[in-house]
């Protein structure tokens, strides 16, 4: 058991660091996470600790106070998004206890030191409540953890050495002092099998409580604070084709309308015609009317992404209603704005883009073989107005 629980903790370290380990940074609440190196912090610090077993009944523990141990604990601790951390951290310190069978061990306390090391999953509260703020002054981070602890391996401690799983919960309060460092106020609980114990202080209980409060330091290094996943000039760019491509959708209404016009004051002009004909046989006329209407949308995708979003669907399935009862050609180019990426990059995903757009309108109902599709990569500018790299991270259908 013990070597699964390992072997699992393992692989969800591992995980997360190859993650960080990404060639682009992946994107959490409007924040970038971050890179392996970035965002650690290495604290120092120490305090007191109370041991809490079973208490047998008609039997005196001893007094609160002569109850109270010392323990010191250094710990380093990564961030992978605002909210969420990880911390490696080795507590040791003192337990103080009477015995609970003073006229076999005696009346006197029993000092039991002990080693806990532990991981813990942090979560930061101020920021998941409040928002993200890189100015805030205080903040209260609640955490639970799992590890393992020693007890009594020194001669002069009470019985002999033993060691169990324990897992640990608190709540950990920082004081932000300066830009790197910070002031700790670390109130933790954690529970462990109580066979761990000396035999002289066990009370009959299974588990065994620790309590300890420790103040101390820490030293934040490397990238400190978060970047937003969007720039302002992003969001602009979004919000300005969104308004363009809103603007080119109410003209083709418009063009849709006068359309379906024409075409029904040409079919009163056939009807005309063919009753002339029916009264003029000697006379041959020929007509021929013919409108064309050449759909066409823009489907815009997320930089550095082939995956079709919500928005791009809708403009998608407006086109399909469309052209999905027409026998007409349709043409899937894809681009790639050159502002970010390779050359070989930006041709891939150009690729990749056009071909996502020609497999969802398969899907929508769309014959394969009326679709031609191209990518031109960054070589070709789908947009020259307005000029801002998000209008051609798109695909144009025709």
């Amino acid at each position: 058991m013990k070597k699964i629980v390992l072997s699992l903790l393992l692989v969800a370290v591992t995980t997360v660091a190859m993650a960080q380990l990404r060639e682009r940074p992946m994107r959490w609440q409007g924040f970038e996470t971050n890179r392996f190196w970035d965002n650690w912090e290495m604290s120092l610090a120490g305090g007191n600790s109370i041991l809490l077993v079973s208490e047998k009944l008609g039997k005196d523990p001893g007094k609160f106070l002569d109850r109270n141990g010392w323990n010191a604990n250094v710990g380093f601790t990564k961030w992978v998004a605002p909210i969420i951390g990880m911390r490696l951290q080795l507590d040791a310190g003192e337990f103080r206890n009477y015995s609970f069978d003073q006229a076999r061990y005696g009346n006197g306390v029993f000092k039991t030191p002990y080693m806990f090391v532990h991981s813990d999953l942090l979560v930061n509260m101020s920021n998941w409540i409040g928002g993200y703020n890189p100015n805030r002054v205080y903040y209260a981070i609640s955490y639970v953890g799992f590890g393992y602890t020693a007890m009594s391996w020194t001669k002069k401690s009470a019985g002999s050495y033993n060691g169990e799983f324990a897992f640990s919960s608190g709540l950990l309060n920082k004081f932000r002092v300066a830009p790197q460092w910070d002031i700790e106020l670390d109130l933790r609980s954690w529970i462990f099998a109580e066979k761990s114990l000396p035999k002289e202080i066990q009370g009959g209980g299974r588990y065994a409580f620790g309590l300890s409060a420790s103040l101390g330091v820490a030293y934040r290094f490397n990238q400190r604070d978060w970047t937003p996943a969007y720039s302002q000039v992003d969001v602009d760019g979004y919000l300005a084709a969104i308004i363009a491509l809103e603007e080119r959708l109410a003209v083709r209404d418009i063009e849709l309308v006068n359309a379906s016009n024409e075409i029904a004051t040409l079919d009163s002009k056939n009807k005309s015609l063919e009753a002339d004909i029916a009264k003029c046989k000697d006379k041959r006329v020929q007509t021929q009317s013919k409108v064309v209407v050449v759909p066409e949308c823009v489907a815009f995708f997320t930089i550095g992404e082939a995956k079709i979003t919500d928005y791009a669907e809708a403009t998608l399935e407006t086109y399909v209603e469309q052209v999905k009862d027409t026998s007409m050609p349709i043409s899937v180019v894809g681009y790639a704005d050159k502002e970010t990426g390779s050359v070989q990059r930006n041709e891939q995903l150009s690729k990749e883009r056009a071909e996502s757009v020609t497999a969802w309108l398969v899907k929508a109902g769309i014959d394969a073989s009326r679709i031609t599709t191209h990518w031109v990569g960054d070589t070709e500018t789908a947009f020259t107005s307005p000029e801002t790299p998000i209008v051609n991270r798109c695909v144009i259908v025709k």
